[in-house]
């Protein structure tokens, strides 16, 4: 467990569901060497009309190449958006936006995972009742989402 000011002392008690369904983009300006993973350049909604290099996932299942049955095989030299990324964030995330703001986001259908939003709850709550609430930061997440969120520009 992490210390209790960082966002990681959140337990995710096994959880994968991120390392099933979410592209990992890696970011070189992070830290993140991309000679030492095996990636492919995607399109992402996140860097529209750009392709950023990401983890290559299993063509057969979907999920990240480096989850194995016992979890993430290279969780001691992660990407930095996995050591980032927490899915309570996500839904609290979701908790500042409007209604609105969050039925776009579904509607687009390449930014928010069921599996994830979900889960997020059931952390988020944990981190509640941790009183861990106040370590989530999120400015930078609803940021992402509000602009995903605007109407696209043609």
């Amino acid at each position: 467990m992490g210390d209790a000011r960082d966002h990681n002392a959140i337990p995710c008690d096994g959880c994968t569901e991120c390392c099933k369904s979410d592209q990992v983009i890696l970011r070189p300006e992070a830290g993140d060497d991309l000679a030492t993973f095996d990636f492919e350049y995607i399109e992402s909604a996140l860097y529209p009309g750009r392709k950023v290099p990401a983890l290559k996932r299993d063509p057969r299942t979907g999920k990240c190449v480096y989850l194995e049955e016992r979890g993430c095989a290279i969780h001691g030299r992660a990407p930095a958006i996995c050591r980032r990324f927490h899915c309570a964030r996500t839904f609290k995330a979701l908790g500042r936006m409007s209604r609105a703001q969050r039925d776009a986001l579904w509607a687009r259908g390449d930014v928010l995972e069921e599996g994830i939003v979900e889960r997020g709850r059931d952390r988020y709550r944990l981190a509640q009742s941790l009183g861990l609430d106040q370590v989530i930061d999120v400015e930078m997440q609803v940021a992402a989402f509000e602009a995903l969120a605007a109407p696209r520009r043609r």
